[in-house]
């Protein structure tokens, strides 16, 4: 059966049948799977919470030769394809989560904008820090709809509070691109509550402050970065419903300011958490309405995003075909840059990672040879600022290069290992921990190669860390 309400509860079901406490399953696990350090009690609440709903196919394997069952779905792992196929998750979930989630029942407005914002802020919302719920898939295009259909208003402000100036949002914009960097540089550990922190202030100046219409739209857009940025913070930071929730409000903030390529991007970042959280049909959805909200806005470095988002979300989803296309319309786009046509927050769209995340998608299918290939390229073309995309994309390559297949060379893949590891020392990316230790559990049956054991004991030394 498939999880209810987002938590799994076949999992849960299973292993009280076995009166076994969560950490005593996660050791089990860990010794069927041979990994060291060993999955904790956190990993299985993470997937009893319905955060994680489809772990690789070994650490699925382990759990049903553990819990003595057949399929994945007796254990509640499921790879969402579809909002309407998951027979468990009614439209009325939807309505009634948003009756208490006061960011996803925010109206589409100026108010609702600020109102999201604020709640998030205050710390008056009973998803704060790691309690922040996971939401469906529903709830994400359901959102992306609204701000396909509705149409921007006015944003001059009746209050009578202190006013505020357009410098002062554009000194805040500088701001926000400084903190970008921290986060390639250093990970969304680092920048989660500096941008928190940001998108609380400038969150009170909109609720309390006087601005005229101009004033208010560049505000508006500061607000929607800074709810962009911190959202894909939480999420490099291993808090994915944090991430939805900001994200969320940021697309109404791009929504009041009118600000259509700045929505498709923040799309474009859901739809990214979105295929990696179990979610690869939703995450095709919005990335389709990113698409059509552009009305004719998009610029060749916005596109090859969304392509290479989509491509993402259908590898997850196993259409070679269309991921194939997807990759390819990405690329092509890569020849069309103009370093002046586009908005400062597309820094990072780069041939580097354009390549590289092709490969990604190419590994996602299973095809390794030309994954590596992909990978390597992409690797080699980023710079030394970008830290955290390369310690990532370099755990990847190392599992293409181990994968069988003619590609594989084990001593390549330790030595890949080894350079990601010597990055992870200095990030405070709980995805990159995450991808090295995916990474950590393949090579173990390569132990007896003297680099993979280099590897796997260095890794260990981060991991335990």
């Amino acid at each position: 059966m498939a999880p209810t309400g987002g938590c799994n509860r076949a999992l849960s079901d299973a292993r009280h049948a076995r009166r076994l406490t969560q950490a005593q399953l996660a050791e089990r696990v860990s010794a069927r799977l041979g990994i060291d350090p060993p999955l904790d009690a956190n990993y299985v609440s993470k997937l009893e919470r319905g955060v994680h709903t489809w772990p690789n196919s070994d650490y699925r394997r382990a759990f049903r030769e553990e819990l003595d069952t057949e399929t994945d779905a007796e254990l509640g792992f499921h790879c969402s394809r579809s909002f309407s196929e998951n027979e468990n998750t009614r439209p009325e979930d939807v309505t009634d989560r948003a009756k208490y989630d006061r960011v996803l029942a925010a109206s589409w407005d100026h108010r609702g904008s600020v109102e999201a914002a604020v709640v998030l802020s205050s710390g008056d919302h009973p998803v704060e820090r790691r309690r922040f719920a996971f939401l469906e898939g529903g709830d994400l295009t359901a959102a992306a709809h609204q701000w396909l259909i509705q149409d921007p208003e006015p944003l001059v402000s009746g209050l009578s509070g202190g006013r505020v100036s357009t410098l002062l949002a554009d000194q805040l914009l500088t701001m926000i691109k400084t903190l970008r960097m921290m986060d390639d540089a250093a990970g969304g550990g680092i920048v989660l509550p500096l941008a928190r922190q940001a998108f609380g202030w400038v969150s009170g100046l909109l609720d309390q402050a006087s601005y005229d219409e101009h004033t208010g739209r560049r505000f508006h857009v500061a607000l929607a970065e800074l709810g962009q940025l911190t959202g894909w913070v939480a999420h490099d930071a291993g808090l994915p419903g944090m991430g939805q929730h900001y994200h969320i409000a940021a697309l109404h903030a791009a929504h009041s300011a009118d600000d259509r390529q700045l929505g498709a991007h923040i799309l474009a970042c859901m739809a990214d958490q979105a295929a990696r959280h179990g979610q690869p049909a939703e995450a095709v959805t919005l990335i389709e309405t990113a698409v059509v909200g552009l009305r004719g806005r998009a610029t060749p470095r916005l596109l090859a995003e969304l392509y290479i988002r989509k491509a993402y979300a259908l590898a997850t989803l196993e259409d070679g075909p269309a991921c194939t296309a997807a990759v390819s319309k990405a690329r092509t786009e890569v020849e069309r840059f103009e370093s002046d046509s586009d908005p400062l927050w597309l820094y990072w769209v780069s041939p580097a990672e354009i390549t590289a995340g092709a490969g990604d998608c190419l590994l996602q299918l299973g095809q390794s040879h030309q994954a590596t290939a992909l990978l390597d390229e992409g690797i080699a073309m980023f710079d030394e600022s970008f830290a955290r995309d390369q310690q990532i994309y370099l755990t990847h390559l190392a599992d293409a290069l181990a994968r069988p297949g003619k590609q594989r060379d084990l001593d390549a893949a330790a030595d890949r290992g080894l350079a990601a590891v010597q990055l992870a020392e200095s990030l405070a990316s709980t995805r990159g921990i995450d991808c090295l230790r995916e990474l950590y559990a393949r090579m173990q049956p390569h132990a007896p190669v003297p680099a993979v054991r280099d590897f796997l004991q260095r890794a260990r030394e981060v991991l335990a860390a």
